[in-house]
This record gives structure tokens, C-alpha cells and sequence, in this order.
């Protein structure tokens, strides 16, 4: 009677032993580095020789030849960029301008740069701008949805010129 138990234990035991042992002796990749909880952000520079990927796409951002709303969709290709990446906003919420340029340059939970800090999209005081030298009005819809308004030429938000991309889903 114990035969009969004792053979199939000893196969699926023989089956199982290679599997949990590793053969050569090493040791399996240990995880990567979870991203900073908080504090100092110490932002890393790139070790590639090519531009950062919202450098890329903000190469035409300003021109004179372009439509402003260009301007705008070549920043949501960045910000779409960012939220690809950086999944964990805890600490590092968008609430506006300032927020969201501080992200771009590094300081979020991956300390992720996709715009160089001294680009022409931010302004001296690192707000981006619109190609008038306004701030450009960030405001969040939800967490990964933003709108982004220009002043527009007259440089004054919330009047007939303002260029306006993203809108609530209900819009």
C-alpha cells in the first residue's frame, strides 16, 4: 500500500528539484532600485549623446512658421511621454505650470529628465511659456488628463485669443 503513494511522491519530487535549484550556481537577478519615497531629487544626467525625448519633440516649439495650437500638441506629446513612464506621482502631483515644468526637468518619482532645464520652452523664473512669453495655463482635469491654455498674442488668459488643447470628456 505504501508503494503506491511512494513512487508518485518520488517522481513529482524528482520533477520539482532542478526546478527550484538554480544548476550553475548564480544567483537570480536581484530587482531594480525602487525610486526615492521623497526628499532631495537628485537629478541624473543622461549618458546618452542624443537629445532627451522631449528635447526632440519640442524642436519646432515657438516657430514662427508653425500654428501656435503646434505648440501645445508638441508639449502633450512630452507630457504624454511623461505619464508613459513615470507611473507613481505620489509626492510629485501636477498641479499647475510650475509642477509640471519641475517634472519635465527631473524632479519626479524616477528622476526621469525629458526637457533640459535651460530649453527655450522655460522661462528664467522655469515656467513654461508659450511662444509670446506667457505661462502656459496648466490646468489638470484628472490625474493624467491636463488642459493647456496660451494667452495668445494679447497675452492675457481666459480671452477670445487663447489657444486651448485637452477639454473635459463630457465637452
Amino acid at each position: 500500500m505504501r508503494a503506491r503513494w511512494l513512487l508518485p511522491v518520488a517522481v513529482i519530487v524528482a520533477i520539482l528539484i532542478p526546478l527550484l535549484i538554480d544548476r550553475d550556481g548564480r544567483k537570480p537577478p536581484a530587482p531594480p532600485p525602487s525610486p526615492p519615497a521623497g526628499g532631495d531629487i537628485d537629478v541624473f544626467t543622461e549618458t546618452g549623446d542624443g537629445p532627451l525625448p522631449g528635447e526632440a519633440l519640442l524642436a519646432t516649439y515657438g516657430d514662427p512658421f508653425s500654428e501656435p495650437i503646434e505648440d501645445l500638441r508638441a508639449l502633450d506629446r512630452v507630457i504624454s511621454g511623461y505619464f508613459s513612464i513615470v507611473k507613481n506621482h505620489a509626492g510629485y502631483s501636477i498641479g499647475g505650470n510650475g509642477d509640471l515644468a519641475a517634472a519635465l526637468r527631473g524632479e519626479n518619482a524616477y528622476r526621469q529628465r525629458f526637457v533640459p532645464a535651460d530649453h527655450r520652452v522655460f522661462g528664467p523664473d522655469g515656467r513654461i511659456l508659450d511662444r509670446w512669453g506667457t505661462p502656459v495655463f496648466v490646468h489638470p482635469l484628472a490625474a493624467r488628463n491636463l488642459e493647456l491654455r496660451s494667452a495668445g498674442p494679447d497675452r492675457e488668459l481666459f480671452t477670445d485669443d487663447d489657444v486651448v488643447l485637452g477639454k473635459p470628456a463630457d465637452q
